[in-house]
């Protein structure tokens, strides 16, 4: 589409030192079953602002050739309603030993309980224990919540493309986070093409 501008990318440098993932009481951390593909659906479609019905396991994570069902992390309240999730991904895009953080979802009913912290460790301690020495992410400029998560798990910004370093000093900025990463806005622009 012309004119879209491509999304933000994160890294976090290294996977050592990852803390525990840790959920609330009433909470439960664990990995994806069969039988899940519903739970997960309508849950995407909540935390992605998607029509009803237009999310699909099979399609966007089952189908894809890194899956693995313990890759895809989720945290379902005491009901066992799905309500937060995360995966540890894989990609060439970002080269060799590198996991990539991919859908990460929370239930806006369930948020400021750190959810989408503690999946998003779960889904890097699966990197991790696979080997992978980093990760990477996407996102888009709106998403101010996941920013700050990403931002507190120790994942910093990457500028690929021309528009990335003002973008990034925007919301670093509303978050008075620039000063922390002046040295990657006005470095170098990085390559993963």
């Amino acid at each position: 589409m012309a004119g879209k501008k491509p999304q933000l990318i994160m890294r976090r440098p290294h996977l050592r030192d990852l803390p525990a993932a840790e959920v609330p009481a009433g909470y439960v951390l664990r990995h994806f079953r069969p039988g899940d593909e519903a739970g997960w659906n309508g849950l995407m479609d909540l935390a992605f602002e998607r029509q009803q019905g237009q999310s699909d396991f099979t399609r966007e994570i089952a189908a894809e050739a890194p899956y693995r069902a313990e890759r895809v992390k989720l945290v379902l309240d005491d009901e066992g309603t799905i309500v937060a999730t995360a995966s540890c991904w894989l990609t060439e895009r970002f080269g060799d030993s590198t996991t990539m953080l991919h859908l990460v979802g929370t239930d806006p009913a369930h948020g400021g309980k750190r959810l989408g912290t503690a999946v998003s460790l779960e889904a890097l301690h699966q990197g991790a224990g696979e080997g992978q020495a980093r990760a990477m992410l996407l996102t888009d400029d709106f998403r101010v919540a996941a920013l700050k998560t990403y931002l507190r798990l120790q994942f910093e910004p990457v500028i690929a493309h021309r528009s990335h370093a003002k973008r990034w000093r925007k919301i670093l900025d509303s978050l008075c986070w620039s000063e922390r990463f002046e040295h990657i806005l006005s470095g170098p622009r990085e390559s993963f093409e």
